[in-house]
C-alpha cells in the first residue's frame, strides 16, 4: 500500500501508479479511511484494471479552481481565527483570478518576494 502521511488537516494518500496519466492526492479525516480506500485502487490497479472514479477526476479539467475560490471554500469549512481571516481577505484580490493549475514553488517563492520588495521600497520612501 502506498505511503499515508500525516497532515495537520488529516492524512493524504498518494495513488501513484504506472496506468494513471498523474498521480493523484486524497485526504481523509483518519488514517483508517485513508487505508481503506487505498485498498481498492490497489487492487484493481494491480489487475490491470484503472477504476472510473480515478479517470473520471482527471477529466473534470473544465472546472477551473481559482486561489480565490480555494480560499473562500478553506474558510468556510474550517475555524480559522479572526487575524488569518483578515489576512486572507487582504492578499485575496491579487490572487482571485489565478488558476491554482499555475501555481507551484516558483511561482509561490515570486510572489512573496514581489510583496516582500513591494514593502521594503514602501518604508524606504
Amino acid at each position: 500500500m502506498a505511503t499515508i502521511i500525516k497532515r495537520p488537516y488529516g492524512f493524504q494518500l498518494p495513488v501513484s501508479h504506472k496506468l494513471l496519466p498523474k498521480d493523484l492526492w486524497a485526504a481523509f479525516d483518519t488514517r483508517e479511511a485513508a487505508e481503506q480506500y487505498g485498498r481498492q485502487p490497489e487492487g484493481l490497479l494491480a489487475q490491470g484494471i484503472v477504476p472510473a472514479a480515478l479517470v473520471e477526476r482527471d477529466q473534470s479539467e473544465n472546472e477551473i479552481w481559482t486561489v480565490h475560490r480555494c480560499i473562500a471554500e478553506y474558510l468556510r469549512h474550517n475555524p480559522v481565527p479572526l487575524s488569518d481571516q483578515k489576512l486572507l481577505k487582504a492578499v485575496m484580490p491579487s490572487l482571485e483570478k489565478i488558476s491554482i493549475r499555475f501555481l507551484d514553488y516558483d511561482w509561490a517563492e515570486g510572489w512573496f518576494c514581489d510583496r516582500t520588495w513591494a514593502m521594503l521600497s514602501r518604508s524606504v520612501r
